[in-house]
């Protein structure tokens, strides 16, 4: 009490106790108006359709009410039952309908264009009122059977010689006087003639495709032949039927030939096919058998088969 009694004292003196008063009443004043406004009436709560938002500009946006149903029809179902159509029956009895009244069709020949012109006409009408071709309930028509089409086999291709048949080369040289010669040639034949001769014929390749050529050195070549072992050094010339080619040497263009055909000579007996096959040119063979060609040791003649026989395509050992 004595240190409450000093402090009002002092105050007094000071003149310091109106602050004091003013101090107790802010003590006192402050709890009271927090209360008041603790206890003031609530903002009266937004209803569930929506209210305008306050202090907004522009358009005030509310909030939709939400559907209390859906807009599906129908009658419900179990979605754990399979469901099967009712249509389904129908559809397959028609459809087997369809094929069996097809398939008779195609049988009997009803309605085929190319029968009697009184059964054609009848089938044609029946077909287009769809007594036969569209089942009731089907709903459209049947398209109507493909028509077979008749492929006739290639003939089939020479392979090779029977033990009777021999290869017979035919040629047509054009020399440069104008004269042409259309002839057969045997093995070891010259071109154009045993005056120069350019090229010797080996034979007819195995399988009949082709004719082999030796070209002898210092001869040029130009046309669709295929060379071996290539265009600058030319040494086996091999050219199929209806093929033109230009032989030349360094003085200019001697001849043209063309292969015109290759024929299969059929014999009697196996010894007069033999006999064909070994028929040759004399000058021809002398040729050959003097020449420097590198190349025709890889084409040989095989009377057996009756034709040249390419040894780059065999293997050595298996391999």
């Amino acid at each position: 009490m004595n240190i409450v009694k000093g402090i009002v004292v002092e105050l007094r003196e000071r003149r310091l106790w109106p602050v004091a008063v003013a101090l107790v009443a802010a003590l006192v004043a402050v709890p009271v108006l927090l209360s008041k406004s603790a206890t003031s009436v609530p903002a009266p709560q937004a209803p569930f359709g929506g209210a305008a938002v306050p202090g907004a500009k522009g358009v005030p946006v509310t909030l939709a009410a939400a559907p209390d149903q859906s807009n599906l029809k129908g009658a419900t179902r179990d979605p754990f039952t399979q469901q099967v159509p009712k249509s389904t029956t129908a559809t397959s009895t028609g459809t087997s309908s369809t094929a069996a009244t097809t398939a008779s069709s195609a049988r009997t020949g009803t309605g085929s264009s190319s029968g009697a012109s009184g059964a054609g006409s009848t089938g044609s009408t029946a077909a287009t009122s769809g007594s036969g071709s569209s089942p009731a309930g089907a709903g459209g028509t049947t398209a109507p059977a493909p028509t077979p089409v008749s492929v006739s086999k290639p003939a089939p291709v020479q392979t090779g010689l029977t033990s009777t048949e021999a290869y017979a080369v035919e040629l047509s040289v054009t020399n440069p006087d104008g004269s042409v010669a259309d002839n057969t040639y045997p093995r070891d034949s010259v071109i154009p003639n045993t005056t120069q001769p350019l090229l010797v014929l080996l034979g007819v390749g195995q399988g009949g495709h082709n004719v082999l050529f030796a070209v002898q050195p210092g001869t040029g070549v130009s046309g669709p032949g295929t060379c071996t072992p290539g265009t600058i050094d030319c040494e086996i010339l091999s050219l199929s039927p209806g093929q033109t080619e230009q032989v030349s040497t360094s003085s200019g263009r001697v001849a043209d030939f063309a292969v015109t055909s290759v024929d299969v000579n059929h014999y009697g007996s196996a010894a007069d096919a033999q006999h064909a096959r070994q028929q040759v040119s004399v000058f021809g063979a002398k040729l050959l058998r003097n020449s420097p060609l590198s190349a025709l040791s890889l084409f040989q003649y095989d009377p057996n088969v009756g034709a040249i026989v390419d040894l780059r395509n065999l293997t050595v050992g298996g391999n």
